[in-house]
């Protein structure tokens, strides 16, 4: 086995670790901003949004992480073969 395909699976191994790290993440964000904007509540106005937001902003962040990381894993596997 050549040193290049050797990196290539060290990369794979790594992008996959990365993408399942950030599924937990984000599955954890989602339990988090339902209990930041509970349906119900019965008070709205009691509802902590601004927290809610960057929750959903951080996960927007991780999908967006996690489609490259599916492209470059993709990629990767068909490189190796």
């Amino acid at each position: 086995m050549n040193i290049e395909r050797l990196k290539l699976k060290g990369l794979l191994s790594e992008s996959k670790q990365k993408l399942k790290k950030l599924d937990a993440d984000s599955a954890g964000l989602i339990i988090l901003i339902r209990t930041y904007i509970s349906p119900y509540e019965d008070d709205l106005t009691t509802l902590e949004i601004d927290k809610a937001l960057q929750a959903i902003e951080r996960l927007k962040s991780n999908i967006e992480a996690m489609k490259e990381l599916k492209t470059k894993i993709k990629h990767l596997e068909e490189d190796l073969g």
